[in-house]
């Protein structure tokens, strides 16, 4: 997987949280961007990374 703001592909991973994680959401290590795939379309869901 790459990232859809910086096209790194090497730290992007399921987004972890004290309480748990979200199946569906990824985050970048390299930019920040958290995004989603929602029916096809990626979706970025911070405007820090933009």
């Amino acid at each position: 997987m790459h990232c859809p703001i910086c096209k790194s592909s090497k730290n992007v991973e399921i987004d972890m949280h004290a309480d748990g994680y979200a199946k569906d959401l990824l985050e970048c290590d390299e930019c920040g961007a958290i995004w989603t795939d929602y029916l096809g379309k990626i979706v970025l869901l911070n405007d820090q990374a933009a």
